[in-house]
C-alpha cells in the first residue's frame, strides 16, 4: 500500500518517464533516450543547484544568530560599563565611544551577511550555469546527428 501524503486531494501519480514512454511518441531522427537522459542532468543539476543555496542559506542563519548573541553581549558589557563611569563625567565619553563600535560592528555585519548571500547564490547559480553550457553541448551534437542522418 502506498503512503499517503498529509494531503490527499493532492496525491498523484507520476508517470514513468522510462524508455518505454519515451517509445511512445517515437519521431523519426530523434534519440529520445538522448533528450530523457539530458532532462535527467537537467534535473539533478536544479537539485543540486538549490541543495548549494539551502547550505549557503542555513549558514547565513547560523551566522546571524552567532552575531545576535555577540550583540546581545556586547549590549550588556556597554551598559555595565556606562554604569560604571565614575559619577558621570566619563557618560558622554563612553556613549561616543559605544556608538562608534557599535557602528563600526554592524558595518562588518552586515558586510560579512552580505558576502554569505552573494555565496550562496553564487554556488547555486554557477550549478546551473555550468549545466546549461553542458546542455547546449549535447544539444549541438543531437542536433549534428539530426542532420547526419543517424540516431
Amino acid at each position: 500500500m502506498a503512503n499517503k501524503g498529509p494531503f490527499p486531494e493532492f496525491d498523484f501519480k507520476w508517470p514513468n518517464f522510462d524508455q518505454s514512454f519515451w517509445d511512445r511518441f517515437s519521431v523519426p531522427g530523434i534519440d529520445t533516450s538522448a533528450l530523457m537522459e539530458s532532462q535527467k542532468k537537467n534535473f539533478d543539476a536544479l537539485v543540486k543547484a538549490n541543495q548549494k543555496a539551502a547550505e549557503g542559506y542555513q549558514n547565513l542563519m547560523r551566522r546571524q544568530a552567532e552575531i545576535m548573541t555577540e550583540t546581545m553581549q556586547a549590549i550588556q558589557e556597554s551598559v555595565g560599563d556606562l554604569m560604571k563611569a565614575n559619577e558621570g563625567k566619563d557618560v558622554p565619553k563612553k556613549q561616543a565611544e559605544l556608538v562608534e563600535k557599535t557602528i563600526g560592528r554592524a558595518f562588518k555585519h552586515m558586510k560579512e551577511l552580505a558576502q554569505l548571500t552573494i555565496d550562496a547564490n553564487g554556488d547555486a547559480f554557477k550549478v546551473m550555469q555550468d549545466r546549461a553550457k553542458e546542455s547546449i553541448s549535447e544539444m549541438q551534437a543531437l542536433a549534428e546527428k539530426i542532420s547526419s542522418g543517424k540516431k
